[in-house]
Parts: structure tokens; sequence; C-alpha cells
């Protein structure tokens, strides 16, 4: 007999007889606390250190305290749905709450992805506890996870659960779309003023009515306004001298002998001739994120007792608390950072800038200010992903089997960055492998012999985290590699992949076996009429599998039109499918965006684009129909969806090669561009 729903009037039956409520302290994540996470380090915490993910209050409502920041990614509704799987009551009955950095304990950044992985079986752990205290008529007010065994009702799926694996709207959803208050730039306090900090160097403009100029204490100049009008015709552009970009070319950087970093380390015959060799280059990236960067900050005095609060939208605001309370001396109990909603995050946020900036000005003017990025301060303020150089030998035995590949490429940095480290630091990175730059780098084939290496390039221009960090120029350079190879060979290139991936990696085969269903994929068609299909896969951090398959039209000047993409994803257990699609479909179209527009103009060591028109991303217009499946083997953990589909950027480049015979090895794609 199925136990009657968790209705509001169970709820509050059980919470009244409790006036305090109930709070449920699980314990943290080992994963929570990273020791390298994309920022620089925070220590772990204290062993006794517990996190308050869910509360019953007196009223019979339930508050999920949520550990991640939401950026679109949807991670606030799946997790409400798992609790509302384990308490089997209606989402409705589900606060979700982005709390600030006093009401849970430091949980490392929101990135790569690892926000389902990490989170979904200690909060489904604390929903559970939750159940069966209400069960037992319990009336302590506390409930502490201790490791006690309990049944996890979330995390099995299958079609007799409520709230897993069912389609839920986006959280506040309809706020997004009305214009409600959520971001960091709806923040309104008494007061306020609206400020801009000059890029080091800069001239303030000529008077302007309103418009009044502060020193800072970094010795940079700030502009303060009552109204945010005038500073919106600032020039943001950097007055510093022209800095030399240094040349990431991989050849010269083989020939000066071996590479930084080794990933792997096989003895490969360096001299006798290869079947492939060949160079793929990638070029700097923004990220382009609709919301432009802006928070607000406040100043406290109450007697000797210094404190700020910051209103912002960040992917780690434990860092912000951390960075603000080291630049103005305070504890770090001093500084309050209230997260707000992101609108789209890709790596961006992870650097502490326009909450300093606003801190800054904050302190001079003595009154709340808002400082909002333009779209022109995200280009030229903001850091990239950096550009790549790989070259690529292979070679192969009759049967088209690889017996030795040799990956060497070199990258700008992309954790060890100048972004967040000063200048003697990142030297010292020359000891130790950049994460980021490595990500994806290790193919999933097999190989005889296989040698991968790199070196990270120190460049002028601030680099970090984007989307997928290295899987995407590695997946791009790995996968037409692979696509080349298959055509040497003779072989199909969907056949030639499942025949020499890592036997290991059956995940990986099934999600290509399904998509060639999907797609009705037979064998590549061969080139003419205008027309090309293209193939990739690949897999994320270990834990997320994806295979696609794209169709492309050529229009008579060599523009490249996307018909149709065709993904197929295991991520693991799905808890919301609609959400993990949406974010398969901007990852194809942002692996597409790498193929077909995504270049980000520098000049003489600066960052030379202010809008839209200096930098194009694919439009609505550019979206091709696109067919999704998720698959996963059974009793599978929820993994992240959010980057493994970047390798339709190969799927993309592949498709042009199989429809004009030309090899796409320089990103993006132009047909006047050499193979």
């Amino acid at each position: 007999m199925t136990a009657p729903a968790m209705s509001r009037r169970r709820l509050l039956a059980h919470a009244a007889r409790i006036a305090a409520g109930i709070t449920v302290f699980a314990a943290a994540p080992a994963c929570a606390f990273n020791p390298l996470p994309a920022l620089p380090t925070r220590g772990m915490p204290p062993a006794e250190a517990r996190i308050a993910w869910l509360r019953l209050l007196p009223d019979g409502r339930l508050q999920l305290l949520l550990p991640r920041q939401e950026m679109g990614q949807g991670i606030s509704i799946g997790l409400r749905q798992i609790v509302a799987e384990e308490l089997d009551c209606e989402l409705e009955r589900i606060e979700v709450v982005l709390p600030d950095t006093t009401s849970i304990v430091p949980v490392k950044s929101t990135v790569g992805s690892d926000s389902m992985k990490d989170f979904a079986e200690p909060v489904a752990r604390a929903a559970a506890l939750l159940r069966e205290h209400l069960k037992r008529g319990g009336a302590d007010t506390e409930i502490h996870d201790q490791g006690q065994p309990v049944i996890l009702r979330s995390l099995h799926g299958g079609e007799a659960c409520r709230h897993v694996g069912k389609r839920r709207p986006t959280e506040r959803i309809a706020d997004i779309v009305t214009g409600k208050p959520l971001y960091a730039g709806d923040t309104q306090l008494p007061g306020m003023l609206f400020g801009l900090v000059l890029p080091a160097g800069a001239e303030p403009p000529e008077p302007v009515p309103g418009l009044r100029r502060v020193e800072l204490s970094d010795g940079r100049r700030g502009l303060l306004s009552d109204h945010p009008g005038p500073l919106h015709a600032i020039s943001l552009e950097r007055p510093e001298a022209a800095r030399a970009m240094p040349d990431l070319d991989i050849d010269a950087a083989m020939r000066r002998g071996r590479l930084e970093h080794r990933l792997r380390g096989d003895a490969v015959d360096t001299e006798a001739g290869w079947t492939l060799d060949r160079r793929y280059d990638t070029p700097f990236a923004a990220h382009a994120q609709i919301e432009p960067r802006s928070a607000v900050a406040q100043w406290h005095q109450r007697g000797a007792d210094v404190q700020l609060e910051v209103w912002t939208g960040t992917q780690d605001a434990f860092f912000v608390r951390e960075t603000l309370a080291r630049q103005f001396g305070l504890s770090a109990d001093r500084v309050l950072v209230h997260p707000c909603r992101i609108g789209g995050g890709f790596g961006a946020r992870t650097i502490v800038r326009q909450e300093l900036e606003a801190a800054l000005l904050a302190e001079v003017a003595g009154r709340p200010v808002k400082v909002q990025w333009s779209r022109a301060a995200e280009f030229v303020n903001g850091f990239h992903r950096p550009p790549s150089s790989h070259r690529i030998r292979a070679r192969l035995d009759g049967d088209g089997r690889i017996t030795d590949w040799w990956h060497g490429f070199c990258s700008g940095h992309v954790i060890f960055t100048s972004a967040a480290m000063p200048p003697w630091m990142q030297m010292v990175t020359s000891l130790v492998k950049d994460p980021g730059v490595a990500r994806g780098a290790l193919p999933p084939y097999a190989a005889a012999r296989m040698r991968v290496e790199f070196s990270d390039i120190r460049l002028p221009v601030d680099t970090g985290p984007w989307r997928g960090l290295g899987a995407g120029p590695n997946g791009f350079a790995i996968e037409s590699a692979i696509d080349e190879l298959a055509a040497l060979a003779g072989q199909d290139p969907l056949q030639y992949r499942l025949a020499n991936l890592d036997p290991q990696h059956e995940r990986l085969k099934a999600c290509l076996r399904r998509v060639a269903d999907l797609a009705g994929w037979t064998r590549q068609p061969r080139m003419g009429g205008g027309f090309g299909r293209g193939v990739a896969c690949g897999i994320y951090k270990e834990s997320s599998f994806a295979a696609v398959i794209a169709d492309i039209g050529i229009a008579a000047d060599g523009a490249v039109n996307l018909r149709r993409m065709y993904c197929v994803q295991d991520s693991g257990l799905v808890i919301n499918p609609d959400q993990v699609r949406a974010q398969i479909e901007g990852n194809l179209l942002w692996g597409a965006g790498m193929v077909l527009t995504e270049r980000l103009p520098i000049e003489d060591g600066r960052v030379a684009a202010y809008t839209f028109a200096d930098y194009p991303i694919p439009t609505m217009d550019a979206m091709p129909a696109i067919d999704i499946e998720l698959i996963a083997p059974p009793g599978a953990a929820p993994a992240g969806a959010g980057e493994t589909g970047m390798v339709a950027v190969a799927a993309v480049t592949n498709a042009i090669a199989a429809a004009t015979g030309r090899r796409v090895s320089t990103l993006p794609y132009s047909p006047l561009s050499p193979t």
C-alpha cells in the first residue's frame, strides 16, 4: 500500500508539535571542499562542520538552503525535486533559498558540472532523515547526519518516482520572463549611488553635471553619480601601452625540446613516418553571457564595528567574502555576501572584480554603490578562454588500429592565471600542471603507445575558466584527428570510433550506437551537393558521455548552415530531463559557435571587442533542429551534464570536411582559411 503524500496538512501537524521547527544538518560531502578548486585554495572545514540543508518551519513550510549558485543550469529545481521525492510531498511545499555567507559553511565554487554529482546524495539524505524522524514522531529540533543507514527513494529513478525523472519548469521562470527582481543589478538600496572604476591610467572625462570623481585607495580613479545614465558614455578602453603577445606556436615549442608537463609519457618513436601529422589552432574566446556583471556594496559603521555587505552574482560567494576581507583588512565574519541568481556564468563569475570596485567606491562615498558593467567592460575588463595550439601525430597498423599517438599542445593558463594570481606566483606554476589546460586531453581511444604533453604560456590578456575549460579545444583537436585517421584508413568515421575506443568505455560506445540509430546513420555520405554530416564523441571528467552528429549545408558563398544536430548523452540518473536537455542544447550551439563565429579580436596585446558586433555569437536564426536522447545504465549515479556536449565543435568541423573535402584546422572556420 502506497503511503499518503506529505500534504500541507500533514506537514503542519508535524511542525506544530515543535514550535522551533526542525533543522537537518547533513554531513558535508568531501567533494564539496575540493583542495584545488577553480580559485585559490580554501582550507578544509573543521571535522565537526555541518551544513544546515533543510528546515521544516513551524508553519509547515519546507526550506531548502541551496549549496550551489543558480545560473540557469537548473540545480535549484533539481534538488527541490529530490527533497519532494524523499518526503513524498508536493513541490509547492518546498521553498528554495540561496543562502548568504552566514547561513552555511563554505563550499567550493559552482563549477565543473559538479553540482548534481556532488550534492544529490547529501540533499537526499537530509530529506530522508527528516522523513524518518517525522515517521517516528521525534521531538528533536535538530537532526544530525551521523552516517546512519537510510533508504534513499529519489536516487533509484524509475516510473515509481513522483518527481525525479519528471519534467518540471525552471525555478522562478515566471519571475524571469516578467522581469521580477532576481539579479544583482536589480538590487536597490536607499541613497544608492552608481559607480564606475576607470582602468589604470585612464583619465576621467570632462566635468559632467552630477558626476563626481574620486580617488581610490589602490591608486585608481572612480566616478560616482546619482543616476546611472552618464556612466554609460564613459569609454573603458584600456590606455596602457601595447604589450607583446607571445606566439602560441606548438611546432616551435616542440622543436625546442620536451614540453613542460606530461599527462602520459609512453616511449614513442618520433623519427619514423606518421600516418597523420596535423596542427590545430583555437583563438581567444569570450564568455559572452547575457547578463553583464554587477554588484552593490554597503558599509556599516556601528561604533568600532565595521562591516561590509555585498550583493552580487557569483559562482563562489565565499571566495568573494575572503577576497574582500583580505583587501580591506577585515575578518571574514565582518563581510556578508548575498549571492544573487546569475544570468549566465560559464566560469566568468569565479573571480572577484565588480564586487571589489563597488566596495572601494562605497568606502569613499560613505553610501551604498552599485557598479554595473557594460558589454564593453565585459569584453575589456573580463578574462577569457586562452588560445591554444596543438600538434597531433599518429600511426596506424594495417587494420587501422592506432599504434602510436603523440599530442603536444600549448595554451594560456586556465586555472593558474594572471587574472587570479600575481606574476611571481604564476611563474611558479610552470612546475605544476594547470588542470584546466589539461582537461580532456587524454583521448578515450586505445593506442599501443601514447604521449600527451603540453606547456602553459603566460599571456598579457587575462585568461581563465571558460565552459568546459580545456575540453573544448582538446576535443576539437582529438576528434578532428580521429576523423581524419578514419578517412586515411578508408573506414566509416562512426564505425572507426567504435573499433578504436578503449574497451573500458562501454557507456561512450552505447552513446555512439544510439546516436547512429537516432540520425539514421548507415555510412557517412559522400561529399557533394553542398551537404555534410559529421560525428564526434567524448567523455567529460570521466563521468559523463556524449556522441553528436551534425548535418550542415554549404551555401554558394561557402557559408555554413547548421541543419540538424543529434545528441545522445549519458550523464547517469536524470533528475529533470528538461533541464538536462536545455544544458545540452546550449552546449551544442556553444560548440557550433566555436566553429562558425567566435574569435575574440586582440590588438597590440589588448582586447579589441566592445559589442556583439565585434564578437558575434550564434543567434536564434542559426538554431538548427535538435534531437536529444538521454540514456544511462541501470543504477548510474547523477553526473554533470553542463559541459559534455562541447564535443559538438568537432562534429560540425567534421561535417564541413565531409561536405568540402577540406579539413578545418583553425577556428573559427572560414571558407578562405587554409586547411
